[in-house]
């Protein structure tokens, strides 16, 4: 291996923990928005402490498992592109996310995972692969830096932003059409504030990142 690729190869191991912390501290925060109404405050309850310690527990469940959901596309593509990065087929890697996704299918029996959302899923992750490799050819060290070395303008940034919202846009018609959690109504007003939420901490990044 020449100290050319050892090099490339120690930058591309940064980059892939400087982007996936960031997407993990945004799921973060988009999940804290939608369950503050579950948070438990510090009130008379702390006076019964098992009270206190389980409701915490409960939201602290909540808030991984709305984490876990808010991630999984950019999971799957975020692998698949370090894979690509590290050599791997392209065609090999997708295949593998077709049949991950296919099985994650198979073995849903709430209804919370349809083959609609499967499918209108697989364009998001495509376009979410091509973003992280080329995130990954980045020289910088920060995520603001990646992110404008790739997008000079905050308007190219937030081209890309549009994109990826209209296909997340698509799931989420599936997702409000052909889930059997809840009713439309509730479905279609719980997606609303997922994407309310998400637009809101994304333009207030583009904000800080072209400030």
């Amino acid at each position: 291996m020449t100290l050319d690729r050892v090099l490339y190869i120690l930058l591309a191991m940064t980059n892939y923990r400087t982007i996936w912390k960031h997407e993990n501290h945004q799921a973060d925060k988009v999940a804290r928005i939608l369950l503050a109404d579950k948070k438990v405050a510090v009130n008379w309850k702390m006076l019964l402490l098992p009270v206190y310690l389980y409701q915490r527990f409960k939201y602290k469940q909540r808030l991984r498992f709305t984490c876990k959901n808010i991630l999984f596309t950019k999971r799957l593509a975020f692998e698949a592109a370090k894979n690509i990065d590290q050599g791997k087929d392209y065609a090999w890697e997708f295949r593998q996310i077709e049949i991950k996704t296919k099985d994650v299918l198979n073995k849903e029996k709430k209804g919370f995972y349809t083959e609609k959302i499967r499918r209108r899923q697989l364009p998001e992750i495509e376009l979410l692969i091509n973003h992280y490799r080329d995130l990954f050819k980045s020289q910088q060290t920060t995520y603001a830096g990646i992110i404008k070395e790739q997008f000079p303008s905050k308007g190219q940034y937030l081209s890309f932003l549009t994109s990826l919202q209209k296909l997340e846009d698509d799931v989420i018609q599936a997702s409000i059409t052909t889930m059997r959690k809840g009713t439309k109504t509730d479905r279609r007003r719980w997606f609303q504030r997922v994407k309310e939420a998400t637009n809101n901490i994304r333009l207030a990044e583009a904000d800080q990142i072209y400030s």
